[in-house]
C-alpha cells in the first residue's frame, strides 16, 4: 500500500469527510489516493479559497478541516488562509507536497522551504523525509492541532516518499482523534486550582450589586448558557464584532455590540453607567473589541476573564481574576453557584442605535438594506461577513435572531475570507442557507469561488455592495490626510454579468424597494445566487475607531479634551 493511500485512509477512519484544495504535481499522489476512500474533494479556484473553506468548515462543523496543497507556490497562496486559520484558532491540518528527496537543493520547479515559512503562523510544520515517520507525523499533528487553543498544523512529504510503499501496514495504528472534549487540562491539581479560582469569581459577582457580562467569539454555541447566567443576574450583555450573533439581538438584556462600531445603547451603557463588575467570557480584548484597547470598560470596577487559551489573559488589561477554563464548564458552575439576583434592573434594548436619518448621501442605504435583510432571509440561515467599511454597518445594525448563525474574521481582516470560504460554511451547514455579505472589492479578491459553489451545488446567497471603490480606504484617507489617494475608485464593473458568464443566477438591486423580489428567489434558487447592490459610497460608516487607532494624533487630542 502507498503511503499516500494510508494517510487518506486514516484520515477516512478519523472522520474526515472533505479536502480542500487544487491538484498539482508535488500533491498528485495524495489527490489521487482519495479514489479509495470516501472522503470528497472539494477543488477551489486558489488555494487562500482553499484555506479559507476548510478553516470555515472547521469552524462551523467542529470537526478537524483538511486541505492538500502543492508545496512552494501552493502553500504561498494559502498565507493568508493559514494565518487567518491561525488567528481564529480553529484546527485545520494541512498536507503539502514537496519535490522528491533526490531532487531537493538542486532548485526543482516550485522547490521552496515551505516547513519554515508558515512556522510563525501554525502550531506545527514539518517536513517528512523518512518513509516510516509519516503517519505518526499525521497523528501527533492532528492531536496538536485539536489539542486547545486549536490551530493550523503542517505536514510537508516528498512527492517520492507519498508514492512509496508500507510493507507492514499492521505497524501503523490508526486511531481515531475527537474534537469532542473542546478543553484539557493537563492535571487534577491544575483543575483544582482553577475550580477554586472559579469559586473566587462566584465570591466577588455574589457580593457585587451591578454588572456587565462581555461576550465574546470563544462563547459561540453557548449563548443560552450565557443568557441563563444572564438572567439570574439580571446583569445585561455586550458581545463583541466577532462575539456578534453569540445572543439574539432580541434577548431582554442584550445592549448589542460593542468595540468597532458598537451600538449606540451599548457605548452609553458601558460608559455612563455604574458597574460594580464586569464578566468577561471568551474574548482576547483585541483592538476591535475594546475600541482600541479603551479601558473605560474596566476603569474602576471588577473584572473577572475567563478563557480557554491562558495567553489572552491579563495581555491587553490587567483583571482581578484570570481563569484559564472551559467556558462551557465555567458557566455552568457559575449558573450553579452564583446568587439569583432582584436589582429591578429595567433594560430597555428596543431601540439599541439612534433614528436613521438620511444625510448626504445619495446612495441605496447599508444600513437600512442590513436592517431589512433578515425580512426577506429564511427562517434559518449563517452569514458570513467579509472585510470592508461595510462591516461597520453590519457590526452595528444588522439583527440576529436565536435561529441565525454570524461569522465574522477580524482580528486578521483579510479581504475576500467570506466569499472565499462561504464554500466550507456551506458544507458544513447543509440544512441551512449560507449568506455572504461582500463588498466589490473583496469580491475581485477572491470572488472566482462562487464558481466552486455552482460546481458543487451549494445554497449561498451572495450579497455583493458595489460602490466601485476601496470605500473604507477611501473614507479612511480623508480623515487621515485631509485628502484623496487616486486609484481607491474605479469604473463600475456588473458583478451581476459576471456571475451570469458564469452560468450563476443573479440580480441588481438599485432601491431597497426591489430587495422584495429577492425573497423567492432565496427561497426557489438551487445553486448559488448572487445579488448585486449598486451603491455610490457616499454613505459615511457608522463610526471611525479604526481611523482613529490609525491617528494617535487625533486620538491624543480627543482624550485630553
Amino acid at each position: 500500500m502507498k503511503i499516500s493511500t494510508c494517510i487518506t485512509k486514516y484520515l477516512e477512519q478519523d472522520n474526515v469527510e472533505y479536502i480542500f484544495g487544487i491538484p498539482a504535481g508535488t500533491c498528485s499522489s495524495l489527490w489521487d489516493s482519495l479514489n479509495d476512500t470516501s472522503i470528497k474533494p472539494i477543488i477551489t479556484k486558489n488555494e487562500a479559497g482553499a484555506l479559507y473553506s476548510a478553516t470555515n468548515y472547521a469552524d462551523g462543523s467542529e470537526k478537524l478541516g483538511v486541505s492538500i496543497l502543492a508545496g512552494g507556490v501552493g502553500i504561498n497562496n494559502a498565507i493568508n488562509g493559514i494565518a487567518d486559520a491561525y488567528r481564529r484558532k480553529l484546527p485545520v491540518l494541512i498536507i503539502s507536497g514537496f519535490v522528491s528527496r533526490w531532487q531537493i537543493g538542486k532548485g526543482a520547479i516550485q522547490e521552496l522551504n515551505t516547513e519554515d515559512i508558515v512556522k510563525p503562523i501554525t502550531k506545527f510544520s514539518k517536513t517528512v523525509i523518512n518513509p516510516d515517520d509519516v503517519l505518526c507525523t499525521i497523528k501527533n499533528a492532528i492531536e496538536i492541532a485539536l489539542t486547545p487553543p486549536y490551530g493550523p498544523v503542517h505536514v510537508s512529504i516528498p512527492i517520492d516518499v507519498q508514492m512509496s510503499n508500507i510493507l507492514n501496514t499492521d505497524a501503523y495504528e490508526f486511531i481515531k482523534s475527537s474534537i469532542t472534549d473542546r478543553y484539557k487540562l493537563s492535571d487534577m491539581a491544575s483543575l483544582n486550582y482553577t475550580k477554586k479560582t472559579l469559586l473566587k469569581a462566584v465570591d466577588l459577582i455574589n457580593i457585587s450589586k451591578s454588572g456587565l457580562i462581555l461576550v465574546g467569539r470563544g462563547c459561540k454555541n453557548l449563548g443560552n448558557k450565557v443568557m441563563y447566567l444572564s438572567e439570574k443576574l439580571e446583569w445585561p450583555i455586550v458581545t463583541t464584532p466577532e462575539g456578534k450573533g453569540v445572543i439574539p439581538t432580541s434577548f431582554k438584556y442584550n445592549l448589542g455590540s460593542y468595540g468597532f462600531s458598537g451600538s449606540d445603547l451599548g457605548v452609553k451603557y458601558i460608559e455612563n453607567e455604574d458597574i460594580d463588575c464586569v464578566l468577561i467570557l471568551g474574548t482576547s480584548l483585541g483592538e476591535s473589541a475594546t475600541r482600541n484597547y479603551n479601558n473605560v470598560l474596566i476603569k474602576d470596577r471588577k473584572v473577572i476573564h475567563i478563557d480557554w487559551d491562558e495567553s489572552e489573559l491579563n495581555k491587553v488589561f490587567k483583571v482581578d481574576l484570570a481563569i484559564n477554563y472551559s467556558l462551557n464548564e465555567a458557566l455552568d458552575l457559575l449558573e450553579a453557584d452564583c446568587f439569583k439576583k432582584y436589582t429591578e434592573c429595567v433594560i430597555d434594548n428596543s431601540i439599541l442605535n439612534s433614528p436613521y436619518v438620511k444625510g448626504s448621501h445619495t446612495c441605496l442605504s447599508t444600513r437600512l438594506f442590513l436592517e431589512k435583510l433578515p425580512k426577506i432571509l429564511p427562517e434559518k440561515y449563517h452569514l458570513v461577513c467579509d472585510i470592508g467599511e461595510f462591516m461597520n454597518f453590519v457590526f452595528k445594525y444588522l439583527p440576529i435572531s436565536d435561529k441565525s448563525k454570524f461569522d465574522i474574521s477580524i482580528n486578521y481582516g483579510a479581504m475576500g475570507i467570506a466569499v472565499g470560504g462561504a464554500v466550507g460554511t456551506s458544507l458544513a451547514n447543509k440544512e441551512i442557507k449560507t449568506v455572504v455579505i461582500v463588498g466589490d472589492g473583496a469580491f475581485f479578491m477572491n470572488g472566482t469561488e462562487i464558481l466552486t459553489a455552482k460546481e458543487y451545488n451549494l445554497p449561498i446567497v451572495y450579497f455583493v455592495i458595489n460602490n466601485a471603490m476601496l470605500g473604507y480606504v477611501e473614507h479612511g484617507h480623508k480623515y487621515l490626510f485631509d485628502r484623496k489617494l487616486e486609484g481607491l475608485t474605479q469604473e463600475r464593473v456588473s458583478i451581476k454579468a459576471i456571475a451570469e458568464a458564469m452560468g450563476i443566477k443573479a440580480l441588481t438591486v438599485t432601491d431597497l424597494t426591489e430587495l422584495d423580489m429577492c425573497k423567492e428567489l432565496i427561497k426557489t434558487t438551487n445553486g448559488p445566487l448572487v445579488v448585486e447592490l449598486i451603491n455610490d459610497g457616499s454613505e459615511v460608516p457608522a463610526v471611525a475607531d479604526r481611523f482613529k487607532a490609525l491617528n494617535n494624533e487625533r486620538v491624543n487630542k480627543e482624550v485630553s479634551k
